[in-house]
């Protein structure tokens, strides 16, 4: 079962490590390297962020994914996922992102909607989001928006 965490600082070089690989820097919406001592002052804001919820996802004591909501708005929360590189191809994105929007959720708002927005051509993650009740709103620029409506975050967990 997987378990997920509040992020810290001791949570740095691993998290560097996972937003540096090749495959998840193609995937992201930001694409270049980061350095460590900008990693570490980005992750120091983001922990004190009170608009930003970050969560290292563990199974059986093995870090294998973070999954990050920020608020956009006080009604929209926008949600990314990034699954270890050693652990890809285990199909633990979708119980990472079931476990992070349960434990997200039971302090969400009820009128907060959770977003996400994916490459276009990032079949993967388009696949995992819409088997987990999203639905796609539109598209700018290469980026797909996808949407779980509010009563979908309080009354059901995806699967």
């Amino acid at each position: 079962m997987i378990i997920v965490r509040p992020v810290s600082l001791d949570d740095a070089d691993v998290l560097l490590e996972w937003r540096n690989d090749p495959a998840t820097r193609a995937a992201s919406l930001s694409t270049q390297p980061v350095d460590r001592d900008a990693h570490v002052e980005w992750l120091m804001r983001a922990i004190a962020d009170p608009r930003r919820t970050l969560y290292i996802g563990e199974l059986e004591g093995t870090a294998i994914g973070t999954i990050r909501f920020d608020a956009e708005s006080d009604t929209d929360v926008e949600v990314s996922l990034t699954v270890a590189p050693r652990q890809r191809g285990k199909r633990l994105a979708g119980p990472l992102l079931k476990a992070g929007l349960a434990l997200f959720s039971g302090d969400a708002a009820q009128n907060q909607r959770i977003t996400a927005r994916i490459r276009e051509e990032n079949a993967a993650s388009r696949a995992l989001f819409t088997s987990a009740g999203f639905v796609e709103l539109g598209s700018a620029d290469g980026v797909l928006t996808y949407a779980l409506p509010p009563r979908e975050v309080r009354t059901e967990a995806p699967s």
